[in-house]
């Protein structure tokens, strides 16, 4: 490694660590309890990323991007896709119910109050996960940006990332009210327990643009509409020898996006895994791969080719999304036989 590459990348560390003291909250997003230390909190429980991980090493999804040598794009499972917005109370209690090894096996046996809980927990923590994203991507635009960020703030404009951060918080708080409910308000659209374990783990939100006939659903560069009832949740946790897979969404949210749920229940079993996969691949970042399938999918040059070509939508009208009426057309890589 050169000298100037190592300059480069020892500026983007500090700039790393400003951005993350900018982001640190004074209060727990969810109890509002005034904190001075925050929890280290995991999207994903750190059992399951043992089951991928090699040496206590995994990949993110970016790393299917082009190489760069200047953000890391593997990273011990302490520290893989951890935010601090709540305090370590919260962390240990109000995510007791999914962050167990026993949901993985068992979840098919639990009651709807119990489906419930565990349900509401994964999505309050995956919205969290998506405000800490946004937080960290604001505070980098005021690092690097400082005057056209505090003049906008001056103005008092609403910017697309206060409207969104604002909506997943009080998106939060009416999920917390589930808990109260005696009838179940989601529809799980995919429920499996593989009997095999993948080498791909997961739980991440995902808002399609377009269905399977790639007509359009809205507009990502819209910033007036919610696209929060459009979320459909996703979790693919591997653990000792099997995979709990579960794909679903509030019912009350059903009916904006019936279209895309009609054409996944037409499906077989194995086209919705497949679906599943590839939704991953268009839509998503925050999933991880193993190092030894992460060998073989960086060798796939048309699927990453499609992962690169999704960023650079990001700057655009998302066209390249449309790809997932074609989902059938690419490699699989949660079925048994590409799992390590």
């Amino acid at each position: 490694m050169d000298k100037t590459t190592i300059e480069i990348k020892q500026k983007i560390s500090e700039l790393q660590k400003y951005v993350e003291q900018l982001s640190k909250p004074t209060r727990c997003l969810l109890c509002g309890k005034k904190m001075n230390s925050f929890c280290n909190s995991h999207v994903v429980p750190q059992f399951i990323l043992k089951e991928i991980a090699d040496v206590g090493m995994v990949y993110y999804g970016q790393s299917l991007h082009e190489e760069n040598v200047f953000l890391p794009t593997k990273t011990g499972i302490n520290n893989a896709f951890t935010f601090k917005l709540i305090c370590r109370d919260c962390d240990k209690k109000k995510f007791a119910n999914y962050e167990m090894p026993e949901v993985i096996t068992d979840f098919d046996k639990y009651s709807f109050e119990r489906k419930n809980l565990i349900l509401s927990e994964v999505a309050i923590k995956t919205h969290l996960s998506h405000i800490n994203t946004k937080i960290q991507e604001h505070n980098l635009s005021l690092a690097v940006y400082p005057d056209i960020i505090n003049t906008i703030n001056r103005l008092g404009i609403s910017t697309a990332y206060q409207i969104d951060v604002a909506e997943h918080y009080d998106y939060i708080r009416s999920l917390t009210k589930f808990r109260k409910r005696t009838n179940f308000p989601f529809e799980i659209l995919y429920n499996k327990l593989l009997d095999y374990q993948t080498s791909i783990a997961a739980q991440t939100i995902i808002s399609y643009i377009y269905d399977l006939n790639g007509q359009q659903l809205y507009n990502p560069n819209d910033i007036s509409p919610t696209i929060i009832t459009r979320y459909f949740y996703l979790i693919i946790f591997p653990y000792k020898g099997k995979t709990r897979v579960l794909f679903y969404i509030e019912k009350k949210n059903t009916y904006l996006v019936q279209q895309v749920i009609d054409q996944f229940y037409s499906l077989s079993d194995e086209e919705k895994l497949h679906f599943i996969f590839m939704s991953l691949i268009i839509y998503d970042e925050q999933f991880y791969i193993s190092p030894k399938l992460h060998e073989t999918i960086i060798k796939d040059k048309k699927l990453t080719t499609l992962y690169r070509n999704i960023e650079n939508d990001n700057k655009g009208n998302w066209h390249n999304c449309k790809e997932i009426m074609n989902f059938k057309e690419y490699k699989n890589y949660l079925l048994p036989s590409n799992s390590f």
